[in-house]
C-alpha cells in the first residue's frame, strides 16, 4: 500500500465526503505532500463528512469499513497494544480471532504506526478502517482519562504513596514522575470542562480511587485506569496544591481557589476537601467567567404569563423578590438575568455573593470572606451606606440578614435574594420560621420564584414516544391536549448515551397578593398557602414542566424526577 495517495484519488474521496468547493480541494491536495498526514489535515479541516470521507478510501483500498462502539469492543484485547501507542496514534484494537487482531485506524498511510504495532503484537494483526471521532470516544470510554500518562507513572515504578510537599512544588521536568502527575490531573479537568461538567468529584473508596463529573445535574462514572488508587495522595496533593491548600493538613475540612484557561474562557474553579475513613475526598465546583455570556429574560425562557408577572415585579421601586429551590437550580442566572434587564446609567445596584460567580458590568459586586468576619448581615449593613437603589443578597441564611434586607425594602430599595426552599410558598413558611414578623413579610415581600433545572432531550437523537393514557391520568398531565407529541432521546455519542443534552428552567411564581397577605398575617398552614396562590393563578413547577413536555424539550419522566415533591 502506498503511503501517499494520488492528487486524482484524493479529490475522488474529498468529493465523497461532501467537499464541492473546487478552490478548498485545491488547498488541500497542495498540503498533501510527503510526510505530511494529510488524512488527519483534512479531518482537522471540518470540511468533509468523516463518516462518508472515510468509507470512501476503506472502500477504494478494499479495506473493511466499521462504526466503533465501546461497548462492541472486547476488552480483554486492550492490554494486545501499549496505551501510549494507542493515544499517539489513535489506534484500538477490536477483537481478536484465530489468533489474528483486528485494530482499527482512520489512517491507512500511517507506516510508522504500523511498524510499532508489528513490533509490539505477537501473530498476525488485520486493520480497518473508522472515523476518527469513533474511535477518540471509544479509546477514552475504554482506557479512561489520562491512561497514557498513567502508563509512564508505572514505568517510573516509584511509589507514590507519600510524596513530600518539595516533590509537588518544585519546578516540574517533564522527565519527572511528578510531571506525569500534574499531567494526569490537567487531563481530568480538561476533560470534564470538554464535557460540560460542572463538579468534579475525587472519591477515595475502600481498595479504589473514584472521580465523577456532575453533567446536567447527574453523576456521571468518569472512566479511569486500573490502580489509580496508586496515585490517590499524589492526585489530591496536586489538587491542593493548585487551590493553595495546607497539603500537610489532612483532618480538616478546607476550602480554596483554582483560576485556570480554558481556550479564551477564564474558569474559576472553587475547592473543597473532607476528611474520610478512606482519605481526603476532594470536590471541585467548575464556574466559567466568559465576559461574553449575556444575561436576559428571553435566556430563561419564561412562559408568557410569567415573564408578564416578573416584568411587572422587576418595574417596581422597591420590595423584596426571592428565588427560591436547591443548590445548582440556576437561581443564580435567574437573578443576573433580573439586574441585567434594569441595570442602567440611573440605578445604583450593588451585590453581596459568596462568592461572586458571573461578573455584571456596571454592578458593585462584593465578594462574602468569613475568613475576616465579612458576613452578608456585615455586607449589608455597609451596602445601605453606599446610597443604592437595588440591592442583591446571595442568599437569607439567618435572621440577622433577613431582618436587614426587610429594613433595606422598607426604606425604599427593591432587594433580591435567594433561599433553600422545596417550592415559592415554602419561602414564606421559611422566613417565619427565621423569627420574621407575618405582618413585615406581607407587607415588603413582592414575590418568591421557585425553580428546577431539567435536562434537555438531546436533538441528535430525539424520537417521537408514547405514553399511556392512563398513566398520563396519575401524573395528572392535562390529557385533553390532542396533536401533543412526545419525544425522548434514544441516546448516542453527542449526549453519552443518555439521550439528553443540555438543560432548561421550569418556574414557580407566586405573589403576594391581598388574599395571601391576609393568609399569612393568620399564619395560616403550608397548605393553605398554597391553595390560595394556585387560586389566585400561580402555576405550579410540575404544571410548567407540561410546558416543556408539550414543547418537545423534555420528558414526562424528567418533569416528574425533579418535582416529585409537588402534589399538583
Amino acid at each position: 500500500m502506498p503511503l501517499q495517495a494520488p492528487d486524482i484519488q484524493l479529490r475522488e474521496w474529498l468529493h465523497a465526503g461532501g467537499l464541492e468547493a473546487e478552490e478548498e480541494v485545491d488547498r488541500i491536495v497542495e498540503a498533501a505532500g510527503p510526510g505530511v498526514s494529510w488524512i488527519t489535515h483534512v479531518l482537522n479541516s471540518g470540511l468533509v463528512d468523516e463518516p462518508r470521507f472515510i468509507a470512501a478510501v476503506a472502500e477504494t483500498l478494499g479495506m473493511p469499513y466499521l462504526d466503533v462502539q465501546a461497548r462492541n469492543v472486547e476488552r480483554d484485547v486492550l492490554e494486545a497494544i501499549p496505551s501510549r501507542l494507542v493515544f499517539l496514534h489513535v489506534l484500538l484494537p477490536i477483537r481478536r480471532e484465530n489468533g489474528v487482531l483486528t485494530i482499527a485506524t482512520y489512517d491507512p498511510f500511517n507506516a510508522l504506526a504500523r511498524q510499532l504495532v508489528r513490533q509490539a503484537v505477537d501473530g498476525r494483526a488485520e486493520w480497518v478502517l473508522a472515523p476518527r471521532a469513533q474511535l477518540l470516544q471509544a479509546i477514552k470510554t475504554l482506557y479512561g482519562v489520562g491512561a497514557e500518562t498513567f502508563e509512564e507513572i508505572l514505568k517510573n515504578q516509584r511509589s507514590f504513596d507519600s510524596l513530600a510537599e518539595e516533590d509537588l512544588v518544585a519546578n516540574l521536568d517533564a522527565n519527572d514522575p511528578e510531571a506525569s502527575v500534574v499531567k494526569f490531573v490537567n487531563q481530568i479537568i480538561r476533560e470534564a470542562i470538554g464535557e460540560r461538567a460542572t463538579d468534579i468529584h475525587v472519591e477515595p473508596l475502600e481498595g479504589d480511587l473514584r472521580i465523577r463529573y456532575r453533567i446536567d445535574g447527574i453523576l456521571h462514572a468518569v472512566a479511569v485506569p486500573p490502580q489509580l488508587r496508586l496515585l490517590q495522595n499524589a492526585i489530591i496533593t496536586r489538587l491542593k496544591i493548585m487551590a493553595k491548600m495546607d497539603i500537610a493538613e489532612r483532618r480538616l475540612p478546607q476550602d480554596g481557589r483554582i483560576q485556570l484557561q480554558s481556550g479564551d474562557s477564564p474558569i474559576d474553579v472553587r475547592v473543597s476537601t473532607v476528611p474520610t475513613v478512606n482519605g481526603e475526598s476532594v470536590s471541585l465546583r467548575l464556574l466559567s467567567r466568559d465576559e461574553d455570556q449575556k444575561y436576559d429574560l428571553d435566556k430563561l425562557d419564561l412562559a408568557a404569563h410569567d415573564r408578564e408577572t416578573i416584568e411587572k415585579l422587576l418595574v417596581q421601586p422597591n420590595g423584596i423578590i426571592l428565588v427560591t429551590g436547591p443548590t445548582g437550580s440556576g437561581k443564580s442566572t435567574s437573578l443576573y438575568s433580573f439586574l441585567s434587564k434594569i441595570n442602567s446609567v440611573q440605578r445604583r445596584i450593588i451585590t453581596v455573593e459568596e462568592p461572586v460567580e458571573y461578573r455584571l458590568p456596571g454592578v458593585m459586586q462584593i465578594d462574602v470572606k468569613s475568613e475576616i468576619d465579612l458576613s452578608f448581615a456585615k455586607a449589608l449593613r455597609s451596602i445601605l451606606r453606599q446610597d443604592p437603589n437595588v440591592i442583591m443578597v446571595g442568599e437569607i441564611r439567618d435572621f440577622e440578614t433577613a431582618e436587614i434586607a426587610i429594613r433595606a425594602a422598607m426604606t425604599g430599595h427593591l432587594v433580591f435574594s435567594t433561599l433553600h426552599t422545596n417550592d415559592a410558598v415554602s419561602g414564606i413558611t421559611r422566613l417565619l420560621d427565621m423569627g420574621i414578623e407575618p405582618f413585615l413579610l406581607a407587607s415588603v415581600v413582592r414575590a418568591f420564584l421557585a425553580q428546577r433545572l431539567v435536562r434537555r432531550i438531546c436533538p441528535y437523537c430525539s424520537s417521537p414516544a408514547s405514553y399511556d393514557a392512563g398513566y398520563l391520568k396519575t401524573l395528572n398531565f392535562p390529557v385533553d391536549r390532542h396533536g401533543v407529541t412526545f419525544k425522548r432521546g434514544r441516546g448516542c455519542d453527542q449526549c453519552r448515551d443518555t439521550g439528553f443534552l443540555g438543560r432548561c428552567a421550569i418556574y414557580e411564581v407566586c405573589c403576594m397578593t391581598e388574599h395571601l397577605h391576609d393568609l399569612v398575617i393568620k399564619r395560616s398552614s403550608a397548605s393553605e398557602l398554597k391553595d390560595q396562590a394556585m387560586a389566585d393563578g400561580m402555576r405550579t413547577l410540575r404544571q410548567d414542566g407540561w410546558r416543556r413536555v408539550v414543547n418537545g424539550q423534555t420528558t414526562l419522566e424528567e418533569v416528574v424526577r425533579v418535582t416529585e415533591l409537588d402534589s399538583s
